[in-house]
């Protein structure tokens, strides 16, 4: 437990001392700020009354969620890789931690790297909206809870994928198709391209914010997603999740068997 705890402790240190980490939420997040925080053509706000802020709490975390997840798998994608071209695999495969918790490690250090700036902007944006009166106090505690069942899912599934995936393709090339997936696979109709959007197995946050949250997004095309099938999209994302994690594992395994 004490070297998985650390490789956790190193990975997430490392991660949130990378200045990229930091600028590219920041820019994302100013964007938002603009979008959010500026009047309307009258000079006032739309005002968020108690009643609502459980609806307008998950679809702006969906619409954070955007970009902040492809933020996340982007910046994600070098970690895990990043030990193999280094040759710091050598090293850590004498230490007494064994490959499954080695991967384990990695991932939740990694992943609690790039939800810490979306928890600060989440609390910050609460704060300030409650500040100007567009929002009640109560807000925050709701957009928190909104954060943990519409993006937290998005950005678990992606780090994952986004840790396994380069151990096999280039990281510019997973980076590229990976953008690519993002918005074909999340925010594209139907209607306009053939897509996974619509099915059970989209990882934008759209199935939680339909089924707990009563939001129904633009890019919906079937209606009355219930709280059941919002559950079965989050478990069917952790197992795929899990998958890409175990193939990072066996890789790891392989490599060490060919050495």
């Amino acid at each position: 437990m004490k070297q998985f705890t650390g490789v956790l402790r190193h990975e997430f240190t490392m991660s949130i001392h990378r200045p990229v980490l930091w600028i590219a939420f920041g820019l994302v997040f100013a964007f938002y700020a603009i979008a959010f925080f500026s009047p309307g053509p009258d000079g006032t706000y739309e005002i968020i009354t108690r009643d609502a802020i459980w609806y307008h709490a998950g679809n702006d975390l969906f619409m954070f969620n955007m970009f902040t997840a492809l933020l996340s798998g982007i910046l994600a994608s070098d970690r895990m890789q990043r030990d193999t071209r280094l040759h710091v695999r050598e090293l850590q495969e004498s230490a007494p931690l064994s490959r499954p918790a080695y991967v384990l490690s990695k991932y939740m250090g990694v992943l609690l790297s790039v939800c810490l700036p979306v928890l600060v902007w989440v609390t910050l944006y609460s704060l300030i909206s409650a500040a100007l009166g567009i929002v009640p106090l109560a807000f925050l505690p709701a957009a928190l809870l909104a954060y943990f069942a519409v993006a937290f899912p998005s950005q678990a599934f992606v780090v994952a994928f986004s840790l396994a995936c380069p151990l096999f393709m280039p990281v510019r090339v997973y980076q590229i198709l990976f953008t690519g997936y993002w918005f074909w696979g999340n925010y594209l109709t139907p209607q306009a391209f053939p897509t996974i959007s619509d099915t059970i197995l989209s990882a934008c946050g759209r199935y939680p914010l339909e089924g707990f949250f009563k939001v129904t997004p633009a890019i919906n095309t079937t209606p009355d997603t219930t709280p059941l099938q919002a559950v079965l999209n989050l478990t069917l994302l952790a197992v795929l999740a899990g998958l890409a994690l175990l193939a990072a594992e066996r890789k790891f395994t392989r490599q060490a068997r060919c050495a």
